[in-house]
């Protein structure tokens, strides 16, 4: 079973505008360079194995959105020994605070995994069209398959918002393996593709927590199983409703209150 940790940009308080998407909602997944550097030595302290899914270690990390401090990210990680999943939003690569084609092929050459985060990172995927989510996976895949010269394997839903849809369409795009918000280890199958949920890392979430999540304790999953059964009934019941509202509470609590 494999714990798998959700970390967006890398970025200081002054750069946080300028690293993957702005904005106080985004700004609440960015961890500091130094905090980003403790939560790898608290995971490193807990002995357990961290590597790409398809290895099949005890942990491993992902990073969303494609912004610009992945190459941070993947030193960090090497310096360790670890390689991580890159999920690459494909229509800002080689804009500001994206990464350039250069960098996603540098990343895959290094060892790491790059995979899709669609193409335009809708808000709320999974209330798109079946046309609409075609669209989002197989240009997100061409691009990449141009950008590295192999189609990716993996794919990882952008805002958390799953559905039925999204997934058969991820399926039918070629992914083999498709990463989800669920805070679950376990691996379920849907039309011939593997799913595997994860634990998303707050600006706000402390190292001692980040390790908890990696070697799978149990009271830290649950509490965050809890927190997002929340969450997408309440995406479900009125997405527009909740978006406010987590706008306006991200504006008023930039830095989040999740241990």
């Amino acid at each position: 079973m494999t714990f798998v940790l959700t970390y967006h940009d890398i970025a200081s308080a002054e750069e946080r505008e300028h690293r993957g998407f702005p904005g106080p909602t985004a700004a609440r997944y960015k961890l500091d360079p130094e905090q980003f550097e403790r939560h790898l030595d608290a995971i490193a302290t807990t002995g357990v194995s961290v590597g790409l899914v398809g290895e099949q270690p005890h942990a491993a990390l992902t990073f969303d959105d494609g912004g610009a401090s992945a190459m941070l990210a993947a030193d960090a990680l090497e310096r360790r020994g670890w390689r991580g999943h890159f999920f690459v939003t494909t229509a800002r690569v080689g804009t500001p605070g994206f990464l350039g084609a250069e960098q996603v092929r540098e990343l895959a050459g290094r060892g790491h995994d790059v995979g899709s985060h669609s193409h335009s990172h809708p808000t709320y995927m999974g209330a798109l069209s079946r046309r609409e989510l075609a669209v989002e996976w197989e240009a997100s895949r061409d691009a990449l398959r141009e950008i590295t010269g192999a189609s990716p394997r993996t794919a990882a839903v952008p805002g958390g918002f799953l559905s039925t849809d999204v997934i058969g369409e991820a399926a039918r795009a070629g992914y083999d393996l498709l990463m989800t918000s669920e805070p679950s280890a376990r691996v379920t199958r849907h039309d011939r593709m593997d799913m595997i949920g994860r634990f998303t890392i707050w600006a706000a979430t402390s190292p001692e927590r980040a390790a908890a999540y990696a070697r799978g304790d149990r009271r830290a999953r649950a509490a965050m199983w809890l927190a997002w059964q929340a969450k997408t009934l309440s995406k479900q019941v009125n997405p527009e409703v909740y978006e406010g509202l987590r706008q306006r509470w991200a504006r008023l609590n930039p830095r989040g209150r999740r241990a």
